[in-house]
């Protein structure tokens, strides 16, 4: 994008709550931000619209959304144009790190004030810490956007240096030799072709939508093992894949996001809390600052960054806190890390997309949502993907609060389009306390290979979808009505989603499932699948041997559900499959 350097002011001519209007002199450009100075405080904005003024061919008229409240703004406040666009600040201390939607550090605010207000403002990232410098390239060198110039340690990763990804080729003037600088420090100069001298720094703007680019992208192929069964077994996620994760409020979407934060196997987690509610994100922001992370022992936060901007926000940032976030995600992936971003909820950045389109006057799609609402929702979730050129990868998972849960509703349906897998959570799950509460045969599914086969996925499926009719003819018109051969494959179907399925986030062994267990637990359910069980009637009535059934699978069920939370070591484990072998047989077993 072209940037001006010299600064260029204007006056609003009319407010709009979060959209504004100005009239300026001289050029502004498209996409730029702004500031506006309303009783002392300057509020962030950025340029929508330009329109030329009918009365002087030397000035025009500007369209631009403001990211904080605009309470107190009147006609006639100045404004400012500063020639860049939306950009975020990269480079080391980027992890640990929780900000608002607009990369201002939460607790560094907290310091000024108590109470978070409009025009706030903090360095993004600390400029007072020192870092050991490493240098990679020495004097002559020829470099270009994108190629590292040295590394520091930040916690357990070495970060690479950049150079910032708009430069072209270059030459290196100068560097510094092995030293602790901090992030205002010139660490090297380089020369472009025009002879243009640039200091770099450890850090560097990098606007939020002009994504970064791949080295060389290819398809996901391997899965994530993320801990949880329904999802690893059933709809895997691959790394640099796209998940939506579509449910009703209380259906268990931000538990799912904080399990994936502690369990998913990847180096870098991003949470953006774009309109998630004010008090589930202070608990984040709050408790996982405590939480250990259970692959390295290390404090959880060391391999986290939060963007919160909760829904007691400005509406407007919302859309700018998950370009931020995807940004640092695609920097990272630059870097050659694994990297999950998990946005809370994309429904309500759509909404604030709602807001700002019905504001401009534009012709409203379904819901009134703006017309091109499927092609933002596939331009977000396009900019994960795997770099086989860096070694790195950036996986999507955005969560969706459908109305009423309504999967219909066109966030729901646009983000099924563009998404490689769909974890569908159900209110009638939730509500008799079955979770997580994905619902596997309800728009759930994925395109990603996993850690068992298709067919060994689809049987698992059949199964359960066999179950749920037998199920839905038992409530219909009775159990006797059902042949017993039906009934036992009810009662299958029933074990497997007891004790696969469902699983206790917050017991310590329960709650994340590792592909090796995963094996052990996946050729139990074939096996219990696949062979017929033959319960003897011994002059039975048919009600009777009903009953008997029930309770020999139920106390399969209660020793499996003590298996998922106690089996530990190798000896126990294996006893999985020893107790099916008996169930099947209808041995003398103890259980």
């Amino acid at each position: 994008m072209t940037t001006l350097n010299n600064k260029r002011t204007g006056k609003l001519i009319s407010i709009q709550d979060s959209l504004v209007k100005a009239h300026f002199l001289g050029h502004v450009i498209m996409g730029e931000t702004a500031e506006i100075f309303v009783d002392g405080k300057l509020l962030q904005a950025e340029v929508l619209q330009i329109f030329p003024d009918p009365t002087n061919s030397d000035a025009g008229i500007v369209e631009m959304q403001v990211f904080e409240d605009l309470t107190g703004a009147r006609i006639g406040d100045p404004v400012e144009f500063h020639g860049e666009p939306l950009s975020v600040l990269l480079g080391p201390g980027l992890l640990t790190s929780i900000w608002d939607g607009l990369q201002n550090p939460l607790y560094k605010l907290g310091e000024q004030d108590a109470y978070l207000k409009p025009g706030m403002h903090a360095p993004a990232l600390d400029e007072e810490k020192l870092w050991d410098f490493t240098p990679d390239v020495q004097v002559g060198d020829e470099v270009r956007g994108g190629d590292a110039i040295g590394y520091v340690i930040e916690g357990r990763f070495d970060h690479k240096i950049l150079v910032p990804f708009n430069l072209g080729k270059c030459r290196v003037e100068s560097i510094i030799q092995k030293s602790r600088v901090n992030i205002t420090g010139q660490v090297a100069v380089v020369i472009d072709a025009h002879n243009k001298t640039h200091e770099l720094k450890l850090v560097f703007l990098q606007p939020v939508k002009s994504p970064i680019p791949f080295k060389e992208r290819t398809i996901p192929n391997k899965a994530i093992s993320t801990g949880v069964r329904v999802i690893d077994l059933l709809a895997p996620v691959g790394y640099g894949g796209t998940i939506g994760n579509p449910g009703p409020f209380g259906a268990g979407k931000t538990v799912m996001q904080h399990t994936l934060c502690k369990h998913a196997l990847a180096d870098i987690i991003i949470m953006a809390a774009c309109g998630e509610r004010a008090g589930e994100a202070v608990e984040v922001f709050k408790d996982f600052a405590k939480l250990k992370d259970p692959s390295t022992g290390e404090n959880l936060m060391n391999r986290m960054c939060i963007f919160g901007n909760t829904s007691s926000m400005p509406v407007a940032a919302r859309e700018a806190s998950v370009y931020i976030a995807l940004t640092v995600g695609e920097y990272y992936r630059y870097q050659g890390y694994n990297v999950i971003l998990l946005a809370d909820s994309t429904s309500r950045w759509a909404q604030a997309l709602r807001e700002r389109s019905g504001r401009q006057g534009d012709i409203p799609g379904p819901e009134a949502f703006p017309m091109d609402i499927p092609d933002q929702i596939k331009g977000m979730y396009q900019r994960a993907g795997v770099d086989s050129g860096t070694g790195g990868s950036l996986s999507f998972i955005g969560t969706v609060s459908p109305a009423g849960g309504n999967f219909q509703e066109p966030v729901t349906q646009a983000t099924m389009d563009a998404t490689g897998g769909f974890w569908g959570l159900s209110q009638d799950r939730a509500d008799a306390k079955k979770y997580p509460a994905i619902d596997p045969l309800a728009y759930t599914g994925s395109v990603y290979d996993g850690f068992i086969s298709w067919k060994d996925r689809r049987k698992i499926l059949g199964t359960l979808e066999e179950a749920n009719g037998i199920d839905q003819t038992i409530s219909t018109i009775g159990l006797k009505k059902v042949p017993v051969d039906k009934y036992v494959l009810y009662q299958k179907g029933q074990t497997i989603d007891f004790c696969i399925l469902q699983q206790d986030a917050f017991h310590e062994m329960d709650a994340c499932t590792r592909p090796d267990r995963l094996a052990i637990l996946n050729e139990a359910v074939q096996k219990l699948i696949d062979t017929p069980i033959n319960f003897s009637s011994n002059g039975m009535e048919d009600e009777e041997l009903k009953e008997l059934i029930k309770t020999r699978f139920d106390e399969l069920r209660q020793w499996w559900k003590d298996w998922n939370s106690s089996a530990g070591n190798e000896e126990q484990i294996a006893t999985l499959g020893k107790k099916i072998e008996q169930f099947i047989s209808q041995e003398e077993y103890a259980l």
